[in-house]
């Protein structure tokens, strides 16, 4: 009985290897002949259309530099065709919406049917926030210094902890796999649960040993920025995920013969990090400055709550909560614009 099966099964195994190499040989012809045929599709459609002949003039007389920001144009075109579609026409009503003198719903008279309408053109919002709502000035002055400190602090923790994994050690890419985690559980249901539990602060940076001692020393707006900042250190460290990756795949990209040679001519560790790193990490600081900015003053801050807050309610309404919203985006290009700028002139002054 033991022979027999074991007959049967040496059967099988010849006929399973068999019918394996036959799929194997069907699926290679069959994706050879496929891309053959999409080959000759395309360079068929190519010729009777003019485009082959519009790419040949195009490569001879265009410079590597337009061929590649062509390129980056065609990797943004699908964003682009979606903000277009679904993006611009929010963006002008909001736009009209803040210029408004009301914007809202009313019911048509001697019907029961509800219309949305805006009406007038100004700058009443704005002086509505300004002049008749002082909590809400504060509110942006607060947002505005909250924004300009944080986005510089997650940049440098960031690059520090980019430049950490850089290094050639065991084990390096589980941690730079344990930093990475807090993007991905990153959402807003999880940080409200966090924010709720004060689970996003150390209460040893904020005790009141530590706040006497640095009254001592520095004025009292100061102190209260930097005791605001140990009370949102786990917050920061919970953005730095994504452009610690951004500034990591920066530093593999470097020659390292340029560091040797830098070596050899005697420069130490930290004049290559301002002649060499710096500087090629410039592009990243700046898209790094403007994710960081986007993406911590869309979340939770005291302008972020006012505007979702008034947008329903008729004492404010849609009107109201578009000025604020666009005194928020002047907010985020102001910071952009700053620190911009600040790391372009420390660029310049290292090269």
């Amino acid at each position: 009985m033991k022979k027999i099966k074991e007959f049967f099964k040496k059967i099988w195994d010849k006929i399973s290897i068999f019918f394996k190499k036959i799929y194997i040989v069907i699926s290679e012809f069959v994706r050879c002949k496929l891309a053959v045929w999409i080959g000759k599709g395309l360079r068929f459609i190519g010729k009777y259309t003019g485009i082959s002949w519009l790419l040949a003039k195009y490569r001879k007389n265009v410079s590597n530099k337009h061929k590649k920001a062509v390129a980056g144009y065609l990797f943004i075109s699908l964003w682009i065709v979606g903000f277009i579609l679904f993006a611009v026409r929010p963006v002008i009503q909001s736009i009209r919406m803040a210029l408004a003198d009301f914007a809202g719903t009313k019911v048509i008279a001697g019907t029961n049917v509800v219309k949305f309408f805006i009406e007038g053109f100004g700058f009443s919002q704005f002086k509505q926030i300004f002049q008749d709502n002082p909590e809400h000035v504060e509110a942006i002055i607060s947002t505005l210094v909250d924004i300009a400190v944080v986005v510089p602090l997650v940049l440098i923790f960031s690059l520090l902890l980019a430049l950490l994994l850089h290094r050639k050690l065991k084990g390096i890419k589980i941690f730079r796999m344990i930093f990475f985690i807090p993007v991905i559980l990153l959402s807003g249901n999880l940080l409200n649960y966090f924010n709720a539990y004060d689970l996003l602060t150390v209460s040893t940076l904020q005790s009141s040993e530590l706040r006497g001692m640095l009254d001592f020393y520095l004025p009292e707006r100061v102190v209260e920025i930097i005791i605001d900042v140990f009370g949102k250190i786990i917050l920061i460290l919970w953005f730095s995920g994504v452009q610690t990756l951004v500034f990591l795949a920066g530093l593999q990209k470097d020659n390292t013969a340029v560091y040797e040679a830098a070596s050899i001519d005697g420069a130490n560790k930290w004049e290559m990090f301002w002649k060499i790193t710096f500087p090629t990490l410039m592009p990243l600081i700046t898209i790094n400055i403007i994710y960081t900015t986007v993406i911590y003053a869309n979340t939770g801050n005291e302008l972020t709550g006012i505007i979702s807050s008034n947008i329903a309610p008729p004492e404010y309404g849609r009107d109201y909560a578009s000025a604020l919203s666009w005194i928020l985006f002047g907010i985020e290009i102001v910071v952009i614009l700053v620190y911009v700028l600040i790391f372009k002139l420390a660029n310049r002054k290292y090269k």
